[in-house]
């Protein structure tokens, strides 16, 4: 059975420049841990969305499994859209979205449903699921902060703003 899980988190990096690293997915394996190798296939780019295919390989502890997703990114949208082809997974798709904050900082909008085949791997995923995405995000953050300039200031600033804008984005 699958299961949606969102995330929110504020970045102090603008969202052009967040968009641009998440849509980066050949150089994932760079940054992110869990993935061994990840290959790009039938690219085609039209203005400013990028359609292709993703085959990643990835190793958590004594799991290595190997899926391809089908990837759109809309730089105009600041969005990021996947969804799966084939793999270990009866389900999975996931969304990345990056709002602007009036600071100029970013909050990403993470949601992914998944579920896995093999009731086995789904049970460990089910036991590790928010700490996956909380490691996943955080990986996202630490490259974002190696690359880009900060933008904004203190983000205790921008709670108020933060919260009316999670709770717009969950009733939308």
């Amino acid at each position: 059975m699958s299961q949606d899980y969102a995330a929110f988190r504020r970045l102090d990096r603008a969202p052009e420049d967040v968009f641009e690293l998440v849509s980066d997915i050949e150089r994932y394996p760079d940054f992110i841990k869990y993935i061994t190798a990840l290959r790009v296939r039938n690219k085609q780019v039209d203005g400013d969305v990028m359609r292709c295919e993703a085959e990643a390989r990835i190793r958590y502890k004594f799991i290595t499994e190997r899926f391809t997703t089908a990837v759109e990114t809309d730089a105009r949208a600041l969005s990021i859209e996947v969804g799966l082809i084939s793999g270990p997974f009866s389900a999975l798709a996931n969304h990345w979205r990056f709002h602007r904050l009036s600071d100029g900082s970013t909050l990403v909008d993470f949601w992914i449903r998944a579920a896995f085949r093999n009731p086995i791997l789904q049970g460990f995923f089910d036991a590790n699921r928010m700490r996956a995405v909380r490691s996943l995000m955080g990986q996202f953050e630490k490259a974002a902060q190696a690359r880009y300039a900060p933008v904004g200031g203190e983000a205790s600033a921008l709670d108020e703003e933060i919260q009316a804008l999670i709770e717009k984005l969950e009733r939308d």
